[in-house]
């Protein structure tokens, strides 16, 4: 049976040539290949699946053989109207005609992985070797950012399009983004290897410029800050931030310090390896006291919880604003508090070596050994 397949076929032609039947097939009368299947139900409604019907590509070594006619379902109406039907029926059917098979087509891309199992797996072999920190803030990107935006999509099928559009959307969030960004960078290069796609969508994607900070306490503004701060109750908050500035620490390495990774007798320190595999050992006499007056004694040692959760770092920047507010100052960051220890260290002489920038401090150790002469 050949029909023109419209609209107005689907809807009230239908129903009529099914009277007394339980199924048929309704070939398109202009376009070959192009199939409408309609069943009656247990219900007693009627189903209507588009489809297509072709003879698939064969080897030449098998090209005298008589070939195997293949269907392929387009999609079910209400869902496809005929028109859109028609028109992806169209498209198959000239991919066939180019030589491609397209229901083999249409299985190899279901059996590519999606941008979640993508994860999964980067989580599986690549995460899990990386610091806690790192975990956290890869995981953080990926559920805030990266997640709503290629849900349930093909991991092949991300371009790069996508992603500057992606950028467009969070231009508002430029560090947040650009964060984000390299976390999807990654995946893709983890991807890459495990020839889920042969390219990285991210490698020509600009990032947003980035404003660096070079703040810090200078000689007029670091006795005003520590005024203030030696004035503020004696408490978690306070000690942290009068650890940082005795420190020169980076924040997330001070928030993550655990009782367990401290030897107060020695004044030792045991942290896991930075990614410079560089490892502060040795602390002041200061940074001791501040973490011997810490009310617990188990979990974070900075913590207003009972050491169960770290101070949180907002709180931290907040309380930091407030002090700097209240000593007439520039608004400093905790890293513009790292920046004018090492800074200050300079300019009384220390070292490169001693001030070792990419890690907390070892600065003391060679403390320790003038202690020691004298």
């Amino acid at each position: 049976m050949a029909e023109f397949i419209s609209e107005d076929f689907i809807k009230n032609r239908v129903p009529r040539l099914m009277k007394d039947r339980d199924e048929i097939k309704v070939r398109d009368s202009k376009l070959p290949g192009f199939v409408v299947r309609c069943r009656r139900q247990s219900d007693g409604n009627i189903s209507r699946v588009f489809m297509i019907d072709y003879i698939p590509p064969m080897p030449p070594v098998a090209a005298a053989g008589k070939a195997k006619r293949k269907w392929l379902v387009v999609g079910s109406w209400p869902t496809f109207n005929a028109e859109d039907a028609r028109e992806s029926a169209r498209l198959l059917l000239l991919a066939r005609k180019e030589g491609d098979d397209p229901k083999a087509k249409r299985a190899q891309k279901l059996a590519q992985p999606t941008f979640e199992q993508l994860w999964e797996l980067f989580e599986k072999e690549h995460l899990v070797l990386k610091k806690e920190s790192t975990r956290k803030s890869y995981t953080y990107r990926y559920n805030r950012i990266l997640l709503p935006a290629f849900a349930g999509r093909r991991v092949a099928d991300i371009t790069r399009s996508e992603i500057n559009s992606l950028k467009i959307k969070h231009k508002n969030r430029s560090t947040d983004l650009n964060r984000a960004l390299a976390t999807l960078s990654k995946m893709f290069s983890f991807a890459m290897i495990h020839e889920m796609r042969n390219d990285n969508p991210c490698a020509k994607v600009q990032r947003f410029a980035e404003r660096v900070s070079d703040s810090w306490l200078d000689e007029n503004d670091l006795p005003a800050f520590l005024e203030v701060l030696n004035k503020r109750e004696q408490g978690p908050m306070s000690d942290f931030i009068r650890f940082l500035a005795v420190t020169g620490w980076r924040i997330g390495v001070a928030l993550s310090l655990r009782w367990d990774q401290i030897d107060l007798k020695r004044r030792e320190v045991h942290l896991e390896d930075t990614e410079t595999k560089k490892v502060a050992t040795v602390i002041s006499a200061d940074a001791a006291i501040l973490i011997d007056r810490q009310p617990n004694r188990l979990g974070y040692v900075f913590s207003r919880r009972k050491g169960t959760q770290p101070i949180g770092y907002n709180d931290v920047r907040a309380e930091m604003a407030s002090i700097c507010k209240e000593a007439k100052i520039a608004k400093i960051t905790p890293h513009g508090l790292r920046r004018s220890a090492a800074t200050h260290g300079a300019i009384a002489g220390a070292n490169v070596a001693e001030l070792r920038w990419s890690s907390p401090t070892s600065s003391t150790a060679e403390q320790e050994k003038k202690e020691k002469q004298v």
